[in-house]
Order: C-alpha cells, then structure tokens, then sequence
C-alpha cells in the first residue's frame, strides 16, 4: 500500500493520491538516496582525486496519477482541484510558504514527510473514457524525508519525590539533569530547544559531542528561551509572558556558541544555570531525517 498526500500550506488544502481512489498513485519514484555531489581536490601532477565531502542533491520525486471519475463533469472538476493545489503560484499572500508543498508518503510501514514545490510544467495527457493521467514532478530542497510528526521530549523531569518519617512540612523532589536521545536516521538532526524560566544563565549541553550554548541572561518565571540550531536558520530568543519575543543573538556566551546537532546514535543532553529553580522545565524538538526510503 502506498499513499502520497499532498498539502499546500498557503492555502491549507489538500489532495491525496492512493492506490484505490478517484485519484489513483498510478507510480511514484525518487524516494531513494537522491543523486550525489562530491567534493574533491587535485594537487598538480596527482592522478585520480581526493574526496573530502560527498552532499546529497536536492531530491526529485516523480508521480504519475490518474484521475478515475464516473462522469466528464467530475473528471475535470478534480483536475481542477489537482491544478489548483499544486500551483506554485496558488497561495495566501498573507502567509509565508510562497507555494510550498508539505507530501506525506506513505507506505506499509510507516509515514514520512517532506517539503516540496512543483519542478516542471504540469499538464494532463489524452483522456480515455472518463480517466485522465498526468506526470508531476516535485523538487525538495532538502532532500531528508523526515518522520511524520516531530519528536518532543522532557530534559528536566521531577523524577519523584524522597519521602522521610518525619512530618515535615515539604517534600524534596529529585530534579532529572540529563537525558538520552537516540537519533537513529541517516543524518544529524538540529534541535529547538525551550528552556523555560526562572534561571539565570542557562546553558545546555551535548555531551556526546562535547559542544554547548549558553546565554548570559535571566529568565523571568512565564519566560522561555528558545534556541534553533538549524542550520541557515540559527536563532535564540526569549518569549515573554505577553507572547512578544525578543531576539537575544548577541547574549550567547563566547565560550559556548555551538548550535549543536544530534549525532547518529545516542546523545546525552544535559543542562545548567545560574539560581536554577524547581519550577523551571526544559524539552527538545526533533525530526528524525533519513536518506531515502
């Protein structure tokens, strides 16, 4: 069973092409490593090359799907709705997605996503009876598929309270420090991390790969400082309680400026700061990438 569905995000709409619908998957390819760039040097008179970095190119995913209806006016009244959606230029100016595609690919194990836009020209071929098929052809810039939602998970955790005979008017409760995470894709992932306040200097490790990032600012109790170690994308701000951010960039600590990634296999993430409070809390966001499928 295979099964792409295909949302445009400007638009909030979407169609779904199956192996048993009125818009039938007829065949779908490019969900395999896509092709390979390397990365090579020559020194004079050396024969053959070096390879210092082999990247992945964007990948291209091809689909040819079929429009089965029962009669003319409904065959073309999808084909309007297929054009309409996979339209690049068919979305909200108001929103920032500029055509982009969001494909859910389904197969008999499991969901994936990616983000896409049309590559070529669209067109259906000769009708027969009341079916229409046509060729599309989608263009990922980056080319990991990634899980169908994203992973959120707790690094700081009360793990239970530490009771004791005596009647005592509190309770101690043991804070967790650290947690391990299992990227098992094909690829190092990038991480949003939330630190919410109150804590002053908070400062988040990969002890897996020896890198942190720390900001040199106090959180407020109703503050979160959110770091995005995506690459091209880098960015630390503090939400205040009134929804209003503030971009904090230029308070990252010298000496801890790493936008780390999860490695392949386990990583310990683990966390510090300044007047650390039991009210506090700390989760990870993540997609596991993988290469193909």
């Amino acid at each position: 069973m295979q099964k792409l569905q295909v949302i445009n995000l400007g638009l909030n709409e979407q169609i779904t092409f199956d192996m048993s619908g009125d818009i039938l998957l007829s065949h779908i390819e490019g969900l395999g490593i896509p092709e390979t760039m390397q990365e090579r040097t020559q020194a004079p008179l050396q024969d053959g090359s070096d390879v210092y970095g082999i990247l992945l190119e964007d990948r291209v995913i091809r689909l040819q799907a079929t429009i089965r209806a029962d009669n003319r006016e409904e065959l073309y009244k999808t084909r309007r709705k297929i054009m309409r959606i996979i339209n690049p230029r068919t979305y909200n100016s108001k929103t920032e997605n500029n055509g982009e595609l969001l494909l859910f690919y389904t197969n008999d194990y499991k969901t994936y996503r990616i983000y896409s836009h049309i590559e070529d020209a669209v067109d259906f071929k000769t009708r027969i009876n009341n079916h229409m098929t046509a060729d599309i052809i989608f263009t990922a810039n980056n080319p990991y598929l990634l899980d169908e939602e994203n992973t959120k998970l707790a690094i700081k955790a009360f793990l239970g309270g530490l009771k004791f005979p005596l009647k005592l008017p509190s309770r101690f409760s043991n804070v967790g420090f650290q947690r391990k995470i299992t990227n098992d894709g094909d690829t190092e992932i990038p991480l949003l991390i939330q630190y919410h306040g109150p804590v002053t200097n908070p400062i988040v490790y990969n002890d897996t790969t020896g890198e942190s990032i720390k900001v040199n600012r106090t959180l407020k109790e109703g503050e979160t400082l959110i770091i995005n170690t995506a690459y091209g994308n880098e960015t630390v701000d503090i939400l205040k309680e009134d929804g209003t951010k503030e971009n904090v960039f230029n308070w990252i600590d010298l000496e801890h400026r790493d936008f780390f990634k999860l490695t392949w296999g386990d990583n310990i993430i683990r966390y510090s700061g300044d007047n650390e409070s039991d009210i506090g809390t700390i989760d990870v966001e993540f997609a596991i990438a993988y290469g193909g499928v």
